[in-house]
């Protein structure tokens, strides 16, 4: 007659080689997420410099438009404004 293995030992190899099967796959998804965050890290870096290169162009942009050589030449091609004259002020005279 042929040994038959004991199922009690059947059934401890399968809880060994299940645990080790489910730790594989805990590592396996470790590394996934891991790779997945490094992806998402590089992406808000890309962001982060854009916003940053942008915020730097508006500031500029701003500080060119609130020149007063800039504002001076808005009024007078869009709004037809010169310098005024002494004779038309209005208010209290030094």
């Amino acid at each position: 007659m042929r040994n038959r293995p004991d199922w009690e030992i059947v059934r401890q190899w399968i809880k060994i080689c299940s645990v080790i099967l489910i730790i594989l796959m805990l590592r396996v998804w470790e590394n996934v997420q891991a790779q997945r965050l490094d992806r998402q890290l590089k992406t808000s870096h890309m962001e982060a410099d854009r916003l940053t290169y942008e915020n730097g162009r508006l500031q500029m942009q701003i500080h060119q438009y609130e020149s007063p050589s800039h504002l001076e030449a808005v009024a007078k091609k869009e709004y037809s404004m010169g310098p005024l004259d002494p004779s038309h002020r209005v208010g209290i005279q030094p």
